[in-house]
């Protein structure tokens, strides 16, 4: 009997010690994000996004191609609806699809880097630049912003690995993979549009050549986007750019207050209003300034003619990123805008892989690396922590749970629409900012604007008060019937106002009538249906319109009722 030979096991294959090292560098920024992110809660935008996916249905264009702010974000739209239906109003729930696409961007733009330059320790201080980036972390507490952000880098890192195969293999499936993945990045932010830029860029760094083919195809796919984007929205752009000092002072504030400082672990200080950050000690930012001239010199000195090509890069991208808000948001609201770090979040990626392309020559050793990293994290974490609470939305998220409670207890209320703190909500929203778009997804739902006999409004805390009357009113005259004012049948009794009604007001009628049944009430153009009650009671009713007069018929034989008293105000409690 022959001994039958056996093959040794395969040795055990471990990662490069430099890849453990940089999931470290991704998740420890992850965790803290995280932690961050869920105890916080939706403000603002969210509230609208969420309302219109709560009455929108997944598969209607209108909802999906609508133009919300001059975005077009049919991916954001359908994710909105998604977890709309899975769990309406559910922070926890909302935010876990975003966090698992940082995840996979980090995931990505490490692979992206090693498969460039290779297992280096020098490319932990680029990487970290991103996963611990104050701009990019704080912004993303924002959920309206994170479905933006997070899907747009997820998309680039996918689409610039991608290409890289292609170019290293010129399979053509991977152009299309590459354009997939474009597709994807424009179905949720329209900066998206300039991975095409960024990839000719990116092959040029690369001393590649793709061939006019590679371009034209996502040339055709970049026209497309535009002709679809112009087609269904209105132009932001505004007439008439701002004056030069306007400009410069919206630079400066963009670049040397906010994108510097972010880039070197800043900013180090405070949150501002909205998503905007307080202006940092001129100290710091002057270091930073110099930290920034130091690296691009630097940069040209070691990697010559491809790091001043991967400069120029960057600073297109700068620019045109700057450009944008220039043009449309700068003129409504000021250079103050420059402080809010979204219009320059999506630069970081750009940066880091412009600024990994200018120093690959460059070979950093594990001790130097470790320490810049160790001290770029700990400045970027302990700023990204002073900032988080800046974008939390705790008074959204106690006026939320207040109602919740409030309505729980009794689900019989119903609520005038009226609008919300802009803690909450901007004033700026008109029609949207009100109460209705914020808790109007909670379980029930909330009755709002019902006809009811007790109406009441959130205060702004989000507690229900009574309404018991109205303010400045428009009144009924008197009727012809003693102690019974107007008698309504089958007959229309109208009910001469004593000024005309503009707009939205509640109107409150006192009445009594010995048999229930349903009353037409018809105020200007508009009609009502409802059914009243048999007895003394009051009935409060929201109309909006123009009219100087109370037409009402009882469209049932039955007995009269009487109308003793109606005026037309705005509620009081």
């Amino acid at each position: 009997m022959t001994a039958t030979a056996t093959r040794p096991a395969p040795p055990l294959v471990l990662p490069k010690t430099v890849s453990i090292v940089a999931a470290v560098v991704a998740a420890i920024p992850f965790v803290i994000h995280a932690i961050a992110t869920f105890s916080g809660y939706f403000g603002q935008d969210d509230f609208i996004i969420l309302y219109r996916a709560g009455n929108s249905g997944p598969f209607d264009p209108g909802y999906l191609f609508q133009d919300y702010s001059g975005h077009i974000a049919p991916g954001m739209f359908l994710l909105a609806w998604f977890i709309t239906a899975l769990a309406p109003l559910n922070y926890t729930i909302a935010v876990i699809p975003v966090l698992l696409m940082q995840a996979g961007a980090s995931i990505l733009l490490w692979r992206l880097l090693v498969r460039l330059f290779g297992h280096r320790w020098g490319l932990l201080l680029p990487y970290a630049m991103y996963t611990f980036s104050s701009l990019i972390l704080y912004s993303t507490m924002w959920w309206a912003y994170s479905v933006q952000l997070f899907p747009l880098l997820l998309t680039m890192f996918g689409a610039f690995n991608t290409h890289l195969t292609y170019l290293r293999t010129r399979e053509s499936k991977h152009v299309v993979t590459t354009l997939l993945w474009t597709v994807a990045g424009m179905a949720f932010y329209e900066k998206a549009a300039l991975f095409l830029p960024l990839l000719f860029g990116f092959t040029l760094l690369l001393g590649e050549r793709a061939p006019w083919r590679v371009w034209l195809a996502h040339g055709v796919l970049l026209a497309g986007f535009v002709a679809l984007y112009a087609g269904l929205t209105v132009s932001r752009i505004k007439e008439g750019l701002p004056s030069g000092d306007v400009i410069v002072e919206f630079l400066r504030r963009s670049v040397v207050d906010v994108f510097l400082p972010g880039l070197f672990g800043g900013p180090w200080t405070d949150p501002a209003m909205g998503a905007a950050i307080s202006t940092p000690p001129l100290g710091l930012r002057i270091a930073a300034a110099a930290i920034a001239v130091a690296v691009i010199a630097g940069g040209i000195v070691v990697g010559g003619r491809k790091a001043v090509l991967a400069w120029s890069l960057l600073g297109a991208y700068v620019v045109v990123d700057l450009a944008l808000v220039i043009i449309t948001r700068l003129p409504e609201i000021g250079p103050l805008i420059g402080n809010d770090p979204r219009y320059t979040a999506d630069a970081v990626p750009v940066t880091v892989l412009c600024g990994a392309f200018a120093y690959s020559s460059l070979r950093l050793k594990r001790p130097a690396a470790g320490v810049l990293v160790v001290l770029l994290g700990v400045s970027a974490t302990f700023s990204y922590l002073w900032l988080a609470p800046g974008l939390k939305f705790e008074k959204a998220k106690q006026y939320v749970a207040t109602a919740q409670a409030a309505l729980k207890a009794d689900p019989s209320i119903v609520l005038y629409d009226t609008p919300v703190p802009e803690e909450i909500m901007n004033k700026w929203f008109f029609v949207d900012g009100k109460a209705s778009r914020v808790i109007g997804l909670l379980p029930g739902p909330p009755k709002f604007d019902q006809p009811a006999e007790n109406m009441y409004l959130l205060d702004d805390n989000g507690t229900p008060r009574k309404i018991n009357n109205v303010r400045d009113p428009v009144v009924g005259r008197p009727g012809p019937y003693a102690k019974c004012g107007y008698a309504v049948g089958y007959d229309t009794a109208t009910i001469p106002l004593s000024g005309r009604v503009d707009g939205r007001r509640l109107l409150r009628m006192e009445y009594y009538t010995s048999g229930k049944g349903p009353v037409t009430f018809r105020l200007g153009k508009a009609t009502h249906e409802i059914h009243l009650n048999d007895g003394l009671h009051v009935l409060y009713l929201v109309v909006d319109g123009s009219f100087d007069r109370v037409d009402i018929n009882r469209a049932t034989q039955v007995d009269p009722m009487c109308v003793v008293d109606v005026r037309i105000g705005t509620p009081m409690t």
